[in-house]
């Protein structure tokens, strides 16, 4: 459950809940009237939001067996699985679509504290990567669909417009290496780890070489999913992240804080802003009624979240590819985030209390109970009240503190002027 102060983010959760809810029957469609086909990129991309509002123990489970089943025997995963049509180009081959292939794993990992997916499905997560090397030119992959759908005013929906195909696909190539290095240590394959980590410096050092603008410093065309992909994924060097997001906090001010992101920038997106504490940057982005964003579509009598930003385009009004705020609405201004792969036995509560929120009330029914989190500020003072299941433990973050306090399992309050 989720529900705060802020309207405009209540009404975005109900969207793209019942988006998630329609497309849910044995596969993930995209939507359920028109193509309803398990398009894989909303697997991963909106992964953390919907394990934070469903229980896929199961259906994470027979996803990845509907993977391996589509799998080809040259390693290609194809963009929907099962594949019961076979289309042509990005739509059959697109390393963002495929890539769940190799995230799903590692998120059911973090969520549920179970590696057995990483161990079971190990073949296909090796195959698709090997796949994609043999597509790369110099540790470069140039094909797919790019940010699909992204925003730019009066053109057409489809591949990308503002962000160049070859870095979001090369962006997603290093995941998944980097992954499948860290798979091979979890099942004790020593030399997969090797040639796999080797391979993860070699694909990074390719990616800063063709897409890193060294003299300014910002990646691809300087859009916001050119830079925040590879500061999501740890590609840019340390000495120029600053600069980085420096450029990417300016493109988002320019535009009026308006993205520009689409289906598989969103998260990224999202992501880079809260992992390097911009959620004042995150809130401003979301918290208004114009094209682009969620509250523009809530004006036009949705109940699910649309395809499109802007709904009048023609496109479905059932899809929740769009849904990625769900992982910020939980695991940041909730503050609800699993301590490594633990599964949620160890939590971290780290609420960001940001623009003018006056409260936050969630929950997240974990396997050993469930987590309730609220929150409110009044007249200065913050306060939080935290519910901790049975044989778990937290850490508890109040905002802008470095120090945490550690409880156990039970009810806690928490009191910051």
């Amino acid at each position: 459950t989720f529900n705060c102060s802020n309207e405009i983010f209540n009404n975005t959760h109900r969207l793209i809940v019942n988006a998630m809810k329609s497309n849910m029957h044995a596969v993930f469609t995209d939507c359920p009237h028109r193509e309803k086909l398990g398009w894989l990129e909303q697997v991963h991309l909106n992964g953390p939001g919907l394990f934070y509002n469903f229980n896929l123990s199961t259906f994470a489970q027979k996803i990845m067996q509907d993977i391996r089943d589509s799998q080809l025997e040259n390693g290609l995963v194809p963009d929907i699985s099962p594949e019961y049509v076979i289309f042509d180009d990005g739509f059959r081959d697109s390393p963002e679509w495929g890539s769940a292939s190799v995230i799903m794993p590692f998120m059911y990992y973090e969520f549920y504290g179970d590696s057995s997916l990483i161990v079971e499905y190990y073949d296909v997560m090796k195959k698709y990567v090997d796949y994609l090397s043999s597509t790369a030119t110099n540790n470069i992959v140039s094909h797919g669909l790019g940010d699909w759908c992204d925003y730019r005013e009066n053109e057409p929906y489809g591949v990308s417009h503002n962000t160049p195909v070859p870095l979001s696909a090369s962006a997603h190539y290093y995941m998944v290496v980097d992954y499948l290095a860290q798979a091979a240590e979890i099942i004790g394959n020593k030399e997969d780890q090797k040639y796999y980590s080797d391979l993860r410096n070699e694909v990074k050092d390719a990616f800063n070489r063709e897409f890193f603008n060294v003299e300014d410093k910002f990646y691809g065309t300087n859009s916001q999913a050119s830079n925040s992909m590879p500061l999501f994924a740890g590609i840019v060097e340390p000495e120029n992240i600053k600069a980085v997001l420096q450029h990417l906090v300016k493109n988002i001010e320019e535009r009026g804080y308006r993205l520009s992101t689409g289906d598989v920038g969103n998260r990224y997106l999202f992501q880079t802003l809260a992992d390097n504490g911009l959620n004042e940057v995150m809130y401003k982005m979301h918290n208004h009624e114009e094209v682009p964003g969620y509250g523009f579509q809530l004006q036009f009598g949705a109940t699910t979240l649309t395809e499109l930003w802007d709904p009048r385009a023609g496109a479905s009004w059932n899809h929740f590819m769009m849904g990625q705020i769900e992982e910020w609405f939980f695991k940041s201004l909730a503050g609800i985030r699993s301590e490594g792969n633990s599964g949620f036995k160890e939590i971290i509560f780290a609420p960001q209390p940001v623009g003018d929120l006056k409260f936050v009330e969630a929950s997240y029914e974990t396997q050993y109970g469930k987590i309730v989190v609220d929150w409110k500020k009044q007249d200065g003072v913050f306060t939080l009240n935290v519910t901790v299941p049975v044989n778990c433990t937290a850490k508890i973050y109040l905002p802008n503190d470095t120090q945490y306090k550690s409880v156990g399992s039970g009810k806690h309050t928490f009191v910051k002027q």
